[in-house]
């Protein structure tokens, strides 16, 4: 089962929806819970990511497709895996997906800031100058 809470002033944890409530009153008293914590996405900065591509692939000429920069971008920045073709035993990766679904942000955190160091070492930018581009998106 799977509900949202939030944490009171006082340190406890609430339904954060309606929704929740009902799941949570599903919940024995005084019993123990294993919780998994994930910190939600932001859009905004999901966006930010999007702008970063935007900026990289406009200040290149090496891809003609968005798609095929940011999934090399995942690759070159580590975030990967690497799967075998049965047939022909060859390795191959294939990048991370970045769906909210398929990380919190948290990691999602982490693989920006990899991607971003690629796009400056590979386009010979600065982290301030890219900073200052990427603030005309926000």
């Amino acid at each position: 089962m799977e509900l949202y809470v939030v944490k009171t002033i006082n340190g406890l944890l609430k339904p954060a929806f309606d929704e929740d409530k009902e799941k949570f009153s599903q919940f024995p008293k005084d019993g123990y819970f294993e919780i998994k914590y994930t910190k939600k996405r932001n859009v905004r900065f999901h966006r930010k990511f999007f702008a970063l591509l935007k900026i990289a692939y406009e200040n290149q000429s090496d891809y003609r497709l968005m798609e095929d920069l940011r999934r090399d971008l995942i690759i070159t920045s580590g975030h990967y895996e690497e799967v075998v073709n049965a047939i022909t035993g060859e390795v191959y990766k294939i990048a991370k997906s970045i769906s909210f679904n398929s990380m919190d942000e948290t990691e999602f955190s982490l693989i920006y800031e990899d991607v971003k160091n690629v796009i400056i070492q590979w386009l010979g930018v600065s982290n301030e100058s890219l900073e200052n581009e990427l603030q005309q998106y926000f």
